[in-house]
């Protein structure tokens, strides 16, 4: 009978690893491995139990997660070797192909059984963001987030919309080429939209797509199309944009200014105002925000699994978050949806003052565009994380140390969030040559 057991093998400098697995066939047979994308820091893993060790502080959400995630995946593991025809002959490699064709069938059935491949690009692409719902991201072995397939299922009507103005129904495989990127990055790119409204109020605004846009939508095709492996789709032209936007952060000041504002008056303001201060002080990211309460707190360190990464992540209480915890009882209001609190945020700035004009350059219809706007019309849920880093990164906190609060993963990832002029940085310069040279 197979046995299928979980282990972690700590790799030197990284708190995180991978969680592998090990199907066992009797103690004389040869073990068969499989590595999953799921990550676990090394020092919660319970590796006898094979689960998060009972007696850590831990998100109760992210604890069962993750075990239901280890006992999924041997269930799996097992049905794939169930599944196999030649057993004797099994290795790794093998059991691995059939472990993806159980997690990816939509693959499996593209790519295995050609007579169930679409013949042209539209009806692929159609299958593919029906079957989004069942597809799991290969990092975390979890199901697509929704924002992700919401950008497939917009990919394919873009796509569509494309096929319209070539005056064709459908595209075939061959004509996935140079060509075909360069026209459809065309077509996106002079392409207007309507925005009918804006928080519930007619506007009627004619826009472009921004560069980042664009590459997003590529991206998303890009992806959809590789997972057909067609032999006649070429997509290897298909350069996916990212340009790098002066986004904006609130310093120090500007937050203390958020905190003393009198917003008793408007209770909705309040909570949202309550909560950007929690994300700014704390580094994390909306999708986290619901974690920052009592249950994830002790000895004044906040400890929670990252929603996004999966990365466990050690924050200290800084007073400010200390003070609204306690405001709220540690049971902060049931947080609303993101772009609700998008909106808010800027009536909570605006009527704080925060209204310095700010310059944003970016490409739109493939233009590069400067435009000057309010302060407060640019803040949004994100502006608290970048406030954050380049908050404690001023304070001439070490880069390490940031990144260990705030999650990410790599220096260049962490240094987009830093917004610091150069005129900052000749200053904080001059401060350390003073130390230096006394």
């Amino acid at each position: 009978m197979a046995n299928v057991s979980a282990f972690i093998k700590p790799s030197k400098g990284k708190s995180d690893t991978k969680v592998r697995f090990y199907l066992s066939r009797g103690r004389s047979e040869t073990r068969l491995f499989y590595t999953s994308n799921i990550e676990v820091n090394t020092e919660c893993f319970d590796s006898k139990k094979q689960i998060i060790k009972e007696r850590i502080i831990y998100n109760d959400k992210a604890r069962a997660d993750f075990n239901k995630s280890v006992n999924d995946f041997k269930a799996i593991i097992l049905k794939a070797y169930n599944n196999a025809e030649e057993k004797e002959s099994l290795t790794s490699k093998l059991l691995e192909s059939e472990i993806e064709k159980i997690l990816h069938p939509e693959n499996n059935k593209l790519s295995d059984n050609e007579s169930m491949t679409p013949e042209s690009v539209l009806l692929f692409v159609k299958q593919f963001v029906e079957s989004a719902g069942s597809r799991k991201d290969k990092k975390t072995g979890r199901l697509l987030s929704p924002n992700t397939r919401k950008q497939y299922v917009t990919t394919e009507k873009h796509l569509i919309a494309f096929a319209k103005a070539k005056r064709k129904k459908d595209f075939q495989f061959s004509d996935i080429n140079e060509k075909f990127y360069f026209d459809f990055v065309d077509y996106l790119t002079n392409k207007e939209y309507t925005v009918k409204t804006k928080r519930g109020e007619a506007v009627n605004e004619k826009q472009s797509y921004t560069l980042n846009s664009v590459g997003k939508y590529v991206r998303a095709l890009k992806v959809m199309l590789a997972s057909a492996k067609h032999p006649e789709a070429d997509t290897t032209a298909f350069y996916v944009f990212n340009e790098d936007v002066d986004n904006v952060y609130l310093n120090e000041a500007e937050l203390q200014r958020l905190k003393d504002f009198d917003f008793s008056n408007v209770p909705h303001l309040d909570r949202v105002r309550d909560w950007f201060l929690l994300l700014a002080w704390t580094g994390s990211r909306f999708s986290d925000l619901e974690k920052i309460g009592k249950s994830n707190i002790k000895n004044g360190m906040l400890t929670y699994r990252q929603q996004k990464t999966n990365t466990q992540v050690t924050i200290p209480l800084h007073p400010v978050v200390d003070e609204i915890l306690k405001k709220h009882d540690f049971e902060m209001p049931d947080v609303i949806s993101n772009q609700k609190f998008n909106d808010y945020i800027k009536d909570v700035c605006r009527l704080a003052g925060i209204d310095e004009m700010e310059s944003i350059t970016r490409t739109i219809g493939g233009k590069l565009t400067t435009e000057i706007k309010p302060k407060y019309k640019l803040v949004s849920s994100h502006t608290c994380r970048r406030s954050f880093c380049t908050n404690m990164y001023l304070r001439g906190l070490d880069t390490m140390m940031i990144r260990s609060i705030s999650g990410h993963k790599t220096e260049k990832s962490f240094l987009k969030y830093i917004k610091v002029s150069q005129q900052q940085h000749a200053e904080m310069m001059a401060e350390k040559w003073k130390e230096m040279y006394k």
